[in-house]
């Protein structure tokens, strides 16, 4: 936990020294380049920090503690937690300035609904209103106790609602997701939790944790009813979000109050966690996954009775609990009883070391998620960029002869300028041979588009979705469950073969853009290395012939860049790194196999071999639609398929890598040339002035070296803690 209150830190200064630059950009009349530009660029950094979120996805069946478990981890009983109150709506839990609750809604709220929700919360310290442009409403509260947002939360998202509060039924359909905001320590500032509702029996929202959700998390956690850990569903759809999708999935066995004390076992020896491993085996899931075991509910009722939301007597007379006589006993001798239960019952359900792994993992091996690392490599570059004009200045004032060096060599330092524009220039067009399609010396590439049109074909279609589902309808039970269910078994199937294709297709695609990307930002960063050598030198005019470019003046500087810090920050807030709208194709095509399949239910006496060949051509016209051609939606419209969705992303992303790369580099050679310019400009005034200059630039440089070496500092203690885990 010390990391963690030191990564607070930093990221307090990583957010003062980015106010710092968009101060000097903003204002200062020694600032010698594109303000817009930079204002724009540094004002993006800051959010990208401020808003950025570890996002934290809990999974899991019904009733298997999830709710509870995160609870705990928020230090009170915020979420409903009872069985026939199981969480039935996404739910978003990050920490606020006040604790509030914001429902995103489907379609505007009408009057009526608003004032019966008002009504339902007549008794509670809360404020029903509007929230400002898209539909929604806000619940701002005027006590953070978690009593409070439980009662609210209970007639909008529990599977009791619709029978206890029957009036908010119209406003429950149009609710999208949930929003809460929680003014509590207990949350890190840089970690939002999501709720999701039980994955694994309802399939739309199966679809959209796996393309909304999981693309946009850092970490997922899948809990697991210690009791019944042969049984859980759907292990396949965990195999695609770490196989496919890339995410680092943690499994825990809950409620381990309820195991022996030889029965918990991580290393999987003995015991659920055994049981586990052989689970994973069959379905090809990594067995080094990490497996904790916990006890949500012993760890959520120490955290209320720390935080004074229940008494030691409640506790005490908790029969869930279980409080053994020795712990009474010692109880009854401390001089404070409180905080040794606490301290017990923590131990106990093993939370301390789930969250320590959790935000050990976040923090230090989760590398796309670094914001805070990433910021400081930010703030070096920009640091170092704004600082060279001054140093210019300050140099040239200290030794206002070299003036007559630097116009010498003004037509060499632009010559070394274009020669970098034309190796940047080459640069971009290997980069579009390699998105859009051509060639590289003797390499020729088929760009993305056609990459994903050949993953996506007709006979990878039929070996990898058709052919597996029709083998799946071989099996009579397969098929008698699917009609018994009115086909929704079939669905899930189609599903599974659909959303597998799709996934693996994407990792290859994601595969061949991270390279190409990730070379072009390699060349990239050598060529703006020589920009940054060519400004430097031009504080000391004699070094402008030297062509070559010194490690040691710019080995940090090709680091910042190749690690995104330039062209990396400039794309990522443009082009995202996710495929959206695959889960609403994918929903929009079961529902069509569905309802046409279900038309054969008339006909029940069929054979199954009837009913195989009665099927197979409406899955095989319907994964084609889904797929490919795009079928008719609930008012007769087009569906967009898979393929024109997956396309018109790939075209995006690459273009605007282009335009964002060839901005920047752009930007950084017309800001040398502009140098060089406004110095000559400036000549007479500077050699005339030389002590005021002095005076008035030293120490704007001083506080840019320092932000620089700061920023620096943080990287390098990153990197050795890095080293040392290794």
């Amino acid at each position: 936990m010390k990391f963690y209150k030191q990564h607070e830190e930093h990221r307090t200064w990583v957010l003062t020294a980015l106010d710092r630059l968009l101060g000097f950009v903003r204002t200062d009349p020694d600032f010698r380049a594109d303000r817009a530009h930079e204002e724009e660029t540094i004002a993006s950094q800051r959010k990208s920090v401020e808003e950025g979120k570890y996002r934290i996805v809990f999974l899991g069946a019904f009733n298997v503690g999830k709710s509870t478990a995160i609870n705990a981890f928020l230090g009170g009983a915020y979420l409903p937690m009872d069985v026939e109150e199981c969480t039935s709506k996404l739910t978003y839990i990050e920490r606020g300035d006040r604790m509030d609750l914001r429902l995103k809604l489907g379609a505007h709220v009408t009057e009526e609904e608003l004032a019966t929700l008002r009504t339902v919360y007549d008794d509670l310290p809360a404020r029903v209103s509007h929230a400002e442009g898209a539909p929604g409403i806000v619940i701002a509260f005027d006590s953070d106790a978690p009593a409070f947002m439980r009662r609210a939360l209970a007639p909008l998202v529990t599977v009791m609602a619709d029978e206890e509060f029957p009036r908010l039924a119209s406003l429950r359909e149009k609710i999208e997701e949930l929003r809460l905001a929680l003014p509590s320590a207990v949350i890190e500032q840089d970690i939002a939790f999501v709720d999701t509702p039980g994955v694994h029996s309802i399939s739309m929202s199966r679809q959209e944790i796996s393309y909304n959700i999981i693309e946009r998390s850092h970490l997922v956690i899948c809990f697991v009813d210690s009791g019944l850990v042969g049984n859980i569903h759907d292990l396949n759809f965990i195999k695609r979000i770490i196989k496919w999708r890339g995410r680092r999935v943690f499994f825990v066995l809950n409620k381990a109050d309820k195991l022996e004390r030889d029965e918990i076992d991580v290393r999987g020896v003995r015991g659920p966690a055994k049981a586990l491993i052989q689970t994973f085996k069959r379905h090809e899931i990594p067995e080094d996954s990490d497996i904790f075991f916990l006890s949500g509910y012993r760890a959520l009722r120490a955290q209320e009775l720390e935080h004074g939301h229940v008494t030691l007597e409640d506790l005490l007379e908790d029969n869930k609990l279980s409080v053994p006589t020795s712990v009474r006993e010692r109880l009854e001798e401390s001089d404070a009883p409180k905080a040794e239960l606490v301290n017990y019952l923590l131990v106990q359900s093993r939370l301390p070391s789930l969250k320590e792994r959790l935000l050990d993992y976040l923090l230090f091996e989760n590398k796309e998620g670094a914001v805070v690392e990433s910021a400081c490599k930010f703030l070096c570059e920009r640091a170092d960029r704004f600082l060279a004009p001054l140093d210019m200045e300050i140099r040239l004032a200290e030794h206002p002869a070299e003036f007559d060096e630097l116009r010498a060599n003004r037509e060499s330092l632009i010559e070394s300028l274009n020669r970098v524009r034309a190796q940047a220039e080459r640069t971009l067009n290997e980069y579009n041979a390699r998105s859009k399609g051509g060639r590289v010396g003797d390499e020729a590439f088929a760009g993305y588009e056609a990459q994903f049109r050949k993953g996506m074909c007709d006979e990878a279609i039929e070996e990898h979705i058709l052919v597996p589902i029709y083998r799946w309808l071989r099996d009579g039970a397969n098929l008698r469950a699917a009609r018994q269910s009115n086909f929704a078994t079939l669905s899930l199937q189609v599903e599974h073969q659909v959303d597998e294709f799709v996934s693996r297709i994407m990792a290859e695609m994601n595969a061949s853009i991270e390279q190409a990307e990730s070379m072009a930002r390699q060349a990239i960063a050598e060529q703006l290395m020589q920009v940054r050598g060519i400004r430097m030198h031009m504080a000391s005019p004699a070094g402008i012939h030297i062509h070559g470019i010194e490690a040691s003046m710019t080995s940090s500087y090709a680091a910042f860049s190749a690690s995104g810090a330039l062209v990396g920050a400039a794309a990522g807030a443009t082009i995202g790194s996710v495929f959206p709208g695959i889960g609403t194709a994918i929903g929009a095509g079961l529902g069509a196999l569905a309802g046409v399949v279900g038309g054969f239910l008339t006909r029940l006496a069929w054979g199954d071999e009837k009913w195989r060949r009665k099927i197979m051509p409406v899955v095989r016209e319907n994964v084609m639609n889904m797929l490919v051609h795009g079928g008719k939606d609930a008012d007769g419209g087009r569906t967009t398929p898979i393929m024109e969705i997956v396309i018109d992303y790939l075209n995006r992303r690459a273009n605007e890598f282009y335009k964002a790369v060839q901005s920047e580099v752009d930007n950084a050679i017309s800001q040398v040339q502009r140098e060089c310019d406004d110095l000559l400009a400036r000549e007479e005034e500077i050699r005339r002035e030389c002590d005021a200059i002095l005076a008035r630039l030293r120490p704007k440089a001083a506080l840019l070296d320092e932000v620089r070496e700061r920023a620096a500092e943080i990287i390098r203690q990153t990197a050795e803690r890095d080293a040392e885990r290794v």
